[in-house]
């Protein structure tokens, strides 16, 4: 019993990591999902950290991505921006 407790404690930790949101509300207005990056620095303004990546679509291809951290209302988000647009943003605990 207690190891079955423990796996799904486990199993509830790594799922409350992150959560994909389909927008986000900042000081100015809301951002969504296929929102261009300059709106998201319009309502969002200066992010606290970002870097960049690469990402892989169904055919395989690699498309450089950067990932911008902010800090809004005591929560931190991740948005990653793909050829300009919002293409996920993440809720992290």
């Amino acid at each position: 019993m207690k190891k079955l407790l423990l796996v799904l404690s486990i199993f509830m930790s790594i799922q409350a990591f992150a959560v994909n949101m389909q927008s986000i509300r900042g000081n100015f207005g809301f951002v969504e999902l296929g929102d261009s990056y300059s709106k998201m620095q319009d309502v969002l303004g200066h992010p606290e950290s970002s870097y960049e990546h690469t990402i892989r679509d169904a055919r395989g291809r690699a498309h450089p991505t950067i990932t911008y951290k902010y800090k809004v209302d005591n929560s931190y988000y991740a948005i990653t921006v793909v050829d300009g647009n919002i293409y996920k943003i993440d809720w992290e605990r």
